[in-house]
């Protein structure tokens, strides 16, 4: 029994782990995958807050309902990172589209490239 329920526990972390996918370059980028599910529409630095934030639609291509955890960078122009902003959204549906911000709390006195660094899609 043991054996069973551990081999089970050992396939559900490899589902998981198969879902996380990095983009590091877009053009390692998989469009079938869950980064292909994430688009930034804007990517800016707030003038009063200084807060660099991105603005996402996350669309759920795959069959079931999903929750997703989105991470984003932000980068000087020299390519220097300067921060990162988390978001999440849980309970998609398939072929549903939601628009979230990816705010960072850190201040930043420069313009900045967003780029989203890791993505990760889970059913749920």
């Amino acid at each position: 029994m043991g054996l069973v329920l551990g081999g089970l526990a050992l396939l559900a972390v490899i589902g998981v782990v198969a879902l996380v996918v990095t983009v590091d370059d877009p053009g390692r980028d998989d469009p079938d995958g869950p980064a292909g599910d994430v688009r930034i529409t804007a990517c800016q630095v707030d003038s009063g807050t200084k807060w660099p934030h991105a603005e996402l639609d996350i669309t759920n291509r795959s069959s079931k309902p999903s929750d997703y955890f989105i991470d984003v960078e932000f980068t000087a122009a020299s390519g220097e990172r300067l921060t990162e902003a988390h978001t999440a959204v849980n309970h998609l549906a398939p072929d549903q589209v939601a628009h979230e911000r990816a705010q960072s709390l850190t201040q930043v006195d420069e313009p900045v490239t967003c780029r989203i660094t890791e993505v990760t899609r889970v059913a749920s």
